[in-house]
């Protein structure tokens, strides 16, 4: 369910509290989620189904109604530590805004440290708009950048020198994304949108604008843990413990990726005693990046070295090849724990190749599943 099919609240003015109930009994559907006859229902997908269900109500909320007026702008960080989802990787940092790309914006600020940025402009948000695709962007490969590290980009109809990225009435939505192997020692950059028109800033909202702002927030919230779950049945069903590329998967798939991102997923389903050995020749990126995602699409293990790796962590092999261990514990042989990956007591759940600004095509990446014991 889109927010264009929201449900449709009458509220009371006889009862304040009635739009109140009507919004709770709407909310309800969004548990059919977790009794489609696809889903998991071992406890850890369950439990982590309503915790999603909940997240997705603070989610569809902020992006529905706090920070979905166009006319006043804010670039806010999309994902954080106790909220990700759409399968985000934690090498990355997302900041995401909505506009009305009829009208110029400017994003200024520091351009930061991040090897790999990209300014992009899309025609919606996935789960809040359909369709929901790049449009336009700029990466670090022609951004360009002042002296001192400033930078500005214009987001406009009408052409502009330096950055500039085409907008239109159907540009909506942009995501600022910043990717670097390690950001212990980084400093990310930082940014603010502005609209050039001097659009007024919008009256205090009235009890119409927040019945549509629940509206919406409760579309959200029963529409999108399901998106996400079909994306994972889907590869659950075609790519148990290998990885497909993202050309050879279908519209399920499509997930709106960024420019100069390439995908291979696959599904892993590993009981306790099991291990999934995966190796590649990674070839020439700028960057790229392993990870796990539960059912529905929350990053495993988000922030944590052992659950992901990517080409800056990786331990290579002497002949330049890598050699990943998927396991529920290390695996005793020193060229196992190399490169281990803690699905965090997740038996089953989606794995993501990210291959970015690529000089070579996306490697083959093959997959062997043996008994955690043979490793020793």
């Amino acid at each position: 369910m889109l927010p264009s099919e929201s449900p449709k609240f009458k509220g009371s003015e006889e009862d304040p509290g009635q739009l109140w109930d009507e919004f709770c009994d709407a909310l309800k559907q969004a548990g059919n989620a977790l009794r489609r006859d696809e889903t998991p229902k071992d406890e850890r997908t369950i439990a982590e189904g309503y915790r999603n269900l909940v997240r997705m109500v603070r989610i569809g909320f902020e992006n529905t109604f706090e920070l979905s007026d166009p006319a006043t702008p804010q670039l806010t960080p999309m994902v954080g530590r106790m909220v990700q989802y759409e399968g985000i990787t934690s090498d990355a940092r997302y900041l995401h805004a909505f506009i009305d790309g009829s009208v110029t914006h400017v994003i200024r600020g520091s351009r930061g440290e991040a090897p790999l940025i990209e300014f992009g402009s899309y025609n919606g948000k996935m789960g809040i708009h359909d369709p929901s695709h790049l449009i336009e962007s700029i990466t670090e490969e022609k951004l360009e950048v002042a002296a001192d590290g400033r930078i500005e980009v214009v987001l406009s109809p009408e052409e502009h020198t330096g950055n500039w990225i085409r907008t239109s009435a159907k540009t909506r939505y942009v995501m600022i994304r910043q990717y670097a192997p390690e950001w212990s020692d980084l400093t990310p950059g930082r940014f603010v949108i502005e609209r050039e028109d001097g659009a007024p800033a919008a009256p205090p909202f009235d009890l119409s604008e927040i019945r549509a702002g629940l509206e919406r927030t409760a579309a959200f919230a029963i529409g999108n843990p399901i998106i996400w779950a079909e994306i994972s049945d889907y590869w659950a069903g075609f790519s148990v413990n290998r990885f497909v590329s993202q050309v050879d998967a279908d519209a399920r798939t499509d997930i709106a990726p960024p420019s100069g991102h390439h995908f291979s997923c696959g599904y892993f389903d590993l009981p306790e005693d099991d291990a999934l050995v995966v190796t590649f020749q990674p070839g020439e990126a700028g960057f790229w990046s392993l990870g796990l995602a539960n059912y529905w699409y929350e990053t495993i293990g988000y922030g944590r070295r052992e659950s992901h790796l990517n080409s800056g962590t990786v331990k290579l092999e002497p002949d330049g090849s890598v050699r990943v261990v998927i396991s529920h514990s290390p695996p005793k042989d020193s060229a196992g724990t190399k490169n281990w990956m803690d699905p965090k007591g997740h038996c089953q759940g989606t794995m993501v190749f990210r291959w970015s600004r690529p000089k070579s095509p996306m490697p083959d990446i093959d997959c062997e599943r043996v008994a955690l014991s043979s490793l020793s």
